[in-house]
Formats: structure tokens, C-alpha cells, sequence
């Protein structure tokens, strides 16, 4: 016998601390997803576990396993000796899952090449102590090399050889709209103070590409192959980033970074 997912929240209830909207949010897709559900059983049944041999078990990336750890939020917590278990949560769902009463897993599963392309493992990777330095020293290095190379931003589009003018002011106004474009659309999701902090990561591929005209005089074509790919990957990036801090699924971020990689796009005409 079977139960409905309305008959799950019943079973589930009385075994459940008091959790938010975001809280059921994560028992619903652990339930509804089989990749989530088999990290829950595999962790229930081996106790904590590092990332590579949850990887090796799994048979998961490194982004679709953090993806789905992220995505199981207080259900999954990491123990000192950096591994992951089962919360005290956790260890309820797990049990309720081994109880073979609830209902099979979804059977639509979320495309690997958009858990393969978005990097989560860059910032979840990250030692956090040194996040807040790393991310003013990439601020500043940014803004001295737009200024010397004549390098503007066009949201997440460098662009070359734009007025003395436009240089800083474009870069500000890009790190802005960067950080507030996601707030916006993903609105009614809870971000944590992290994400802006992260934000300056995202840049880093512009960056790079404002070094290059500071020591270099690269031909046309080379500099616009490699105008294109700083923007590809910085959103890239920047999808990471929203997966990790508004818990969105990384079609979402996609879609999100993608269409302000072509408002970018649009917008870079006016500059030069």
C-alpha cells in the first residue's frame, strides 16, 4: 500500500519538528525526486559520509551533488570533520522513506547538463574566511583595471575601449543589478547575507579580461572570442550563485543569468 502526498504530510507531521514554508518545501522535493531521495537512504544507511565517497556511491557530479544537498537543506547537515549526515529531520524522513509507505519517486528527474554546467562546487568549496578579503580585493582590482584598460560592463558583458566616463560607473552599475536582479526574481525566496559577498566572484572572468587589454593589445577577433566566453562564464557563475544562496534550481539560475547576459548584450552598442 501507497500513500498520497497529502496522506505523506499526515505520517510526516507528528515526527517533524515545527519548520517553515521553506522547511516542507525540502521534505516535498526529497520525497519527489529520486536522486534526493537516494542521498537521503544512502546517508541513512552509511551515517555521515564525505563528498567523494558519496560521489563514488552515487554515481553524481560534484555539481549535481551539492545541487542536491543544498536542495535538502535542514534535512542535511555537515558534521565537524566537514562529511554530511542526517539531521535529527532527516533521520525521520529516512525512516519514513524506509518504511516503503510513501509514493515512488517523480518520474520527471531535472537534466544532468544543467546540474553538469552551473558550478556549484566553486562556492561551496570555498573556505569561508577568506570569502569577504577575496571578494573587496576582486572589487578593486576590477575597478583599477576597467580604468587602465578602458574597460566598461555591460551587466555581465566587458566591453572594450569605452569612454573614461563609463569605466567605473558601468562597473558599479553592474555589480548592482547583479545583486539586485536575483533578489527580484526570486523574491519571495529567503537569501542569506552570503550572496552578495559571492557576487564579486562572479566577475572574476571580466576581470581576466581587463588584464589581458592592460598588458596586451590582443587582435579583434581574439578579443571578442574572448568578450564572449568571460560573459558565458561569468554567468555561469553567477547561476551557481543564485543556486546556492536562493535555493533555486539551476534551471531557474540559468534563465535568469542568461537573460541578463543578453540585456548585456544589447545594452554594449550604447557604449562604445
Amino acid at each position: 500500500m501507497t500513500l498520497s502526498i497529502h496522506d505523506v504530510f499526515i505520517f510526516l507531521q507528528p515526527r517533524l519538528k515545527p519548520v517553515e514554508e521553506d522547511g516542507l518545501e525540502k521534505v516535498i522535493l526529497a520525497l519527489s525526486y529520486g536522486k534526493r531521495r537516494a542521498l537521503l537512504m544512502k546517508l541513512g544507511e552509511s551515517g555521515s559520509m564525505s563528498i567523494k565517497d558519496l560521489k563514488r556511491e552515487l554515481g553524481l557530479s560534484t555539481g549535481s551533488l551539492y545541487h542536491n544537498l543544498l536542495a535538502l537543506g535542514e534535512l542535511v547537515e555537515q558534521t565537524s570533520d566537514k562529511k554530511y549526515a542526517l539531521s535529527e529531520q532527516g533521520r525521520r524522513v529516512y525512516l519514513a522513506l524506509k518504511s516503503g509507505l510513501l509514493p515512488p519517486p517523480a518520474s520527471g528527474e531535472l537534466p544532468r547538463v544543467f546540474e553538469t554546467l552551473v558550478p556549484v562546487w566553486f562556492f561551496t568549496g570555498m573556505p569561508s574566511r577568506i570569502v569577504a578579503p577575496m571578494a573587496a580585493l576582486i572589487v578593486l582590482s576590477l575597478s583599477a583595471s576597467s580604468l587602465y584598460a578602458k574597460m566598461g560592463l555591460a551587466l555581465l558583458i566587458p566591453v572594450a575601449n569605452v569612454s573614461f566616463s563609463s569605466t567605473l560607473g558601468s562597473v558599479a552599475l553592474s555589480l548592482l543589478l547583479a545583486y539586485l536582479v536575483p533578489r527580484t526574481v526570486f523574491q519571495k525566496r529567503s537569501v542569506e547575507t552570503g550572496f552578495l559577498t559571492a557576487l564579486p566572484f562572479c566577475f572574476l572572468p571580466q576581470l581576466v579580461y581587463g588584464l589581458i587589454l592592460a598588458v596586451s593589445n590582443p587582435p579583434s577577433l581574439a578579443t571578442g572570442l574572448i568578450q564572449v566566453f568571460s560573459g558565458g562564464l561569468s554567468a555561469l557563475l553567477l547561476s551557481a550563485a543564485i543556486v546556492c544562496w536562493f535555493k533555486a534550481s539551476p534551471q531557474a539560475a540559468m534563465l535568469t543569468s542568461f537573460l541578463m547576459l543578453y540585456l548585456g548584450a544589447a545594452i554594449q552598442q550604447f557604449m562604445v
